[in-house]
């Protein structure tokens, strides 16, 4: 991949915006975050027509081999289609897709420093006192997502779904992309897709914009347990809202080893406060199917992880850990769903 420096960015961003001068990028570093996507950071000074300005920025780049599939305009136009809906999210700046430029597509956001997204900070006895805090805000927010009609929001750059018919279109995606990045025998998972095609869900209650990776690590929160900010938009798209519910409550999230999912609250608090905000009812067989399809669709992204480390010329570490740890704690989770464990 091409390294992006300092004076690349300063240089690009001058030409790309002719009105300002003196434009200068400094404090340039990579995050060790996130396996889908290359994320930086950085420090802006320009000056326009209005003054100077002085902006803190988040670079991410899309890489020769993700284990999403998905680009940068998707994940970009996604956060400009939920943007100033309730839902918080950092603000877009520029897309670019040639990867001329920086050797492959980047998008550059607001970035809201100062604040926390460890998932595993908060299996600390330091943060106890605000899970319930955070609970309510993470199963709220995501709940007010549900609600947010799609008629209002700008989703023509997704695939067109409806209630009937976004569960196969789900399951269908996702097995695909398991038979892409196969790695041998699937016995537990196969099976599991067998049990999803022949005891099919009601249609949704109502189509919403679905996140898609919604859970704790992928949002912002502050030291009172508030959230500032949902963010990682590459996997979103129209659909059930029960998929988004289903994936926060993953049993491979649980990060305290324990029944609370996402590390945070049980399985029951996070559907109860889910409900109260987004108006809906969780129908329980409809829940069932979505939480075992986020079993198909969690071990086909472990499995693109293990294509992505042995594929690539510079394999990045996380792959091959994600890889590693989810793949046999996906199985299990699936197990436990069909109640054979």
């Amino acid at each position: 991949m091409k390294t992006i420096t300092e004076d690349l960015l300063s240089s690009y961003l001058a030409a790309r915006f002719p009105d300002w001068s003196g434009v200068a990028a400094s404090n340039l570093e990579r995050l060790p975050m996130g396996a889908s996507r290359e994320t930086f950071r950085f420090d802006l000074a320009y000056t326009d027509a209005d003054g100077a300005h002085r902006e803190r920025v988040i670079l991410r780049r899309d890489p020769p081999l993700s284990n999403v599939d998905s680009d940068r305009r998707h994940e970009y136009e996604s956060y400009r289609a939920i943007y100033g809906q309730g839902i918080p999210v950092p603000r877009m700046i520029l897309l670019e897709e040639d990867p001329a430029h920086f050797g492959g597509a980047i998008s550059l956001a607001e970035d809201l420093r100062g604040f926390h997204n460890s998932e595993y900070q908060l299996q600390e006895p330091a943060w106890a006192d605000r899970l319930p805090r955070i609970a309510d805000e993470m199963w709220s927010t995501l709940g007010r997502l549900a609600a947010v009609p799609c008629e209002n929001l700008d989703l023509s750059f997704m695939t067109h779904a409806t209630p009937a018919t976004t569960a196969m279109q789900e399951l269908d995606h996702w097995e695909g992309q398991l038979d892409a990045n196969d790695v041998g025998p699937e016995p537990i998972i196969r099976a599991v897709i067998r049990w999803l095609r022949r005891n099919p869900p009601p249609p949704a209650q109502k189509l919403a914009m679905v996140h898609g990776d919604y859970r704790a690590g992928n949002f912002l929160y502050d030291d009172a347990g508030k959230l500032i900010a949902v963010l990682d938009w590459e996997m979103a798209h129209m659909g059930d809202p029960l998929e988004d519910l289903a994936w926060s409550m993953a049993r491979v999230f649980s990060f305290g080893k324990d029944d609370r999912r996402s590390g945070v609250a049980p399985r029951e608090e996070a559907i109860r406060i889910w409900e109260a905000a987004s108006g809906l009812t969780v129908d329980p067989h409809a829940m069932r199917w979505w939480e075992l399809a986020m079993c198909v669709k969690g071990q086909a992204i472990w499995d693109s992880c293990v294509h992505a480390w042995s594929s690539v010329d510079e394999p990045t570490v996380i792959h091959a850990y994600a890889a590693w740890w989810l793949r046999n704690a996906q199985d299990r989770a699936a197990l436990e769903l069909m109640g054979k464990l």
